[in-house]
C-alpha cells in the first residue's frame, strides 16, 4: 500500500516519460507511477543492497521488470548525456544529503524534479535557486503524524528570501490550514521555551525565532 506522501508526490509525474527514483527503498513509487500510466519507464536506485533486493522482488511480483530497472548507486551518479530520464524524484532524505546528491548529478536532460527533504529544506531550495531551477508547485502534508514539504521544480530562475527557503514560496502563498496549524504550534512551543529561559542570549534567540515564524503567517 502506497503512503499518502508518495501518492501525492506521484501526481507530479504525469505526462513525463522516464523516471529516476533516487533512494527508492521498496520501489513503491516507480511501481505506482508505471501502473497509473504517469510514466512509461523508471529507474529505481538505492545505495544499499537490501532495499534494492526488496525493490526487485516487488517489481517482479508486479511483472514490471521490463519497465522498472534497479540500479545500485550513490545518488544520481548513473545520469549522463545519453540518459533518457526526464523526471527525478528524491523523497524522504535529509536536506544536506539531498543537496549533495543534486550537486553531483548530471541534470541537464532532466525537465522536472519532485523533492521531499525530511530536514534542512532551506538548503535544497537554495541549491535550486542558485542552479536555475524554479519551484512550480509545493504541497504541505501530514502523513502518519509527520509533516512533509513536497517541492516540484523545473528549469528556470527565481529569487527567494529566508522564509521562502525554509517554508516554500508557494506554501507561503497558499497558506493551507495544515501549514498555519503547524506554524502556530511551533510558535506556542517557542513561547513556552521563552517563559522558562533564564539568560538574555537565549531569550533573544527565541524572540527572533518567534518573530520569524510569525512572518510566515503574515
Amino acid at each position: 500500500m502506497i503512503s499518502e506522501r508518495l501518492r501525492i508526490a506521484s501526481q507530479f509525474l504525469k505526462g513525463y516519460h522516464y523516471l529516476a527514483d533516487c533512494g527508492t527503498d521498496h520501489a513503491l513509487l516507480p511501481i505506482y507511477a508505471i501502473e497509473k500510466g504517469y510514466v512509461k519507464k523508471a529507474i529505481a536506485s538505492d545505495n544499499k543492497n537490501l532495499p534494492l533486493m526488496n525493490a526487485k522482488d516487488n517489481i517482479n511480483q508486479k511483472g514490471l521488470f521490463l519497465e522498472v530497472k534497479t540500479v545500485l548507486a550513490d545518488g544520481l551518479s548513473y545520469l549522463n548525456l545519453e540518459n533518457e530520464v526526464d523526471v527525478v524524484t528524491i523523497l524522504g532524505m535529509g536536506g544536506i544529503v539531498m543537496k549533495d546528491i543534486l550537486d553531483k548529478a548530471y541534470l541537464y536532460n532532466v525537465k522536472r524534479m519532485v523533492l521531499q527533504p525530511n530536514s534542512h529544506s532551506e538548503l535544497v531550495r537554495r541549491f535550486l535557486e542558485e542552479h536555475k531551477w524554479k519551484i512550480v508547485d509545493e504541497v504541505f502534508i501530514e502523513d502518519n503524524k509527520k509533516y512533509y514539504q513536497i517541492i516540484v521544480c523545473e528549469k528556470g530562475s527565481m529569487i527567494l528570501n529566508d522564509l521562502d527557503r525554509e517554508f516554500g514560496p508557494i506554501i507561503l502563498k497558499k497558506k493551507p490550514p495544515l501549514f498555519i496549524k503547524r506554524i502556530e504550534s511551533m510558535i506556542d512551543h517557542f513561547n513556552q521555551a521563552l517563559e522558562q529561559a533564564k539568560d538574555s542570549e537565549t531569550k533573544e534567540k527565541l524572540n527572533q525565532r518567534i518573530a520569524f515564524l510569525k512572518g510566515a503567517l503574515a
